[in-house]
């Protein structure tokens, strides 16, 4: 891989989301339409032309220059839509503006997270446009991420450009009084940022690393500024340290995926689970959160691989009382898995039987996985086999189907 294709791939993944909150904070949230389009357009200019000139200085000042240039030929273009009191012309000139990009960036996907989950919008066009334009997903992995099909994200994001373009949003972080009301949507898009890094949507690699590290980023980000600071908020940062310091033994040498028993001596990051703590600690008080739940029991997986007595009767203990929390087939299923530790796949397959057919976990690998595993350990190989395969089949990575391919031949 060339290194220009390396540096466009960086681009793709790390920078695009504040390129276009550089754009969007010039024409407001209205025409984020137009902040993607030139984002896009300055990609493929990128794509075409570093290849043969080389890799810029600063990369990202000339993506954005090319793309404030694009944007400002777009408005010119569509003339009568523009507001009279849009700048975009006068700031898209001097190339100092592209200079200041890199110390505004933090600001800029700050704004643009707050900004999306603008109180005109319901909580579902809220996490689905900030994974969109924030985060930077496709419409594919977001559908993924909120286990949606596409046409139906793409439908919501729409409507949801449709009526920031209406009431004219502009990209800013609200007052601080108007801050609570957003923050909820905020950590649940960053949540399923994290879990696109955690487990990848699409692509050759098993995870993303670099998205977990810019979920915990903004996280933190937020937890530095005192209108955004919640007990839930440190809970969803200890969360991420906890799950993102065992993320290195999720693979071996080759990239193949190592299950969380094949795990033995490999160690977490000391310096990850040492911030985790100190955030769960600072989460602590009179509220008990999903997010604190989901954090204590990222931490006995960051612990050990392989849970003895004592960690799977707590495991079971947590997951119970996040499913009265947070029902959901997907949190029942992780119960199902602590349940066998426990009680033995029987009675995990029994507890299964009665949500298995949840349309939600119609396209969801770990469903049939998880059955698999169980079967195979009641003696029941050849139905454990097709559970395998039916995974295999709606895995979304090539670590992870391989993996279940394996399961399904030794099954057989």
């Amino acid at each position: 891989m060339s290194s220009a294709t390396q540096v466009l791939e960086l681009a793709f993944r790390e920078w695009s989301a504040g390129l276009v909150a550089a754009l969007a904070r010039r024409v407001g949230l209205g025409r984020l339409d137009l902040a993607e389009d030139s984002v896009q357009f300055a990609m493929l200019q990128a794509a075409r032309t570093w290849g043969f000139h080389g890799i810029p200085e600063q990369p990202r000042a000339w993506l954005l220059r090319v793309a404030l240039n694009r944007l400002t030929d777009l408005l010119r273009q569509r003339a009568p839509e523009v507001p009279e009191d849009s700048d975009v012309e006068e700031e898209a000139g001097p190339p100092e503006e592209s200079t200041r990009f890199a110390a505004e960036l933090p600001d800029d996907a700050l704004r643009l997270l707050f900004a999306c989950c603008h109180p005109a919008l319901s909580r579902e066009m809220q996490v689905t446009l900030t994974l969109k334009v924030a985060c930077g997903f496709s419409v594919r992995e977001v559908a993924a991420a909120l286990l949606a099909d596409e046409p139906t994200v793409a439908q919501r994001l729409v409507r949801a450009k449709r009526t920031l373009r209406t009431c004219r949003a502009t990209l800013e972080v609200p007052a601080p009084e108007s801050l609570p009301e957003r923050l909820d949507a905020v950590h649940a898009a960053l949540y399923l940022l994290f879990n696109e890094g955690y487990e990848a949507s699409e692509g050759h690699d098993l995870s993303r690393a670099e998205l977990c590290s810019e979920a915990l980023r903004l996280a933190e980000v937020l937890l530095s500024h005192a209108g955004t600071v919640t007990p839930e908020g440190h809970a969803l940062a200890a969360l991420f340290c906890f799950r993102t310091a065992g993320l290195p033994g999720r693979v071996d040498a080759r990239g193949a995926f190592v299950p969380q028993e094949a795990r033995a001596g490999t160690e977490s990051s000391p310096l990850l689970m040492a911030r985790g703590l100190w955030h769960l600690r600072a989460s602590m008080g009179t509220v008990l959160t999903p997010l604190h739940l989901e954090a204590e029991i990222a931490l006995v997986h960051a612990k050990t691989s392989t849970p003895g007595p004592e960690d799977s009767a707590r495991l079971l203990r947590l997951y119970d009382a996040l499913l009265a929390l947070k029902p959901s087939p997907i949190v029942a299923l992780g119960r199902v898995v602590a349940l066998s530790r426990v009680r033995g796949p029987a009675e995990a397959l029994e507890a299964l039987r009665s949500f298995r057919s949840e349309a939600v976990l119609r396209r969801y690998p770990y469903r049939f996985a998880v059955e698999g595993m169980l079967l195979e350990q009641v003696g029941a190989q050849g139905r454990a086999a097709d559970c395998f395969r039916q995974a295999a089949a709606l895995a979304r990575t090539p670590p992870q189907r391989e993996y279940l391919l394996s399961r399904a031949r030794a099954c057989e």
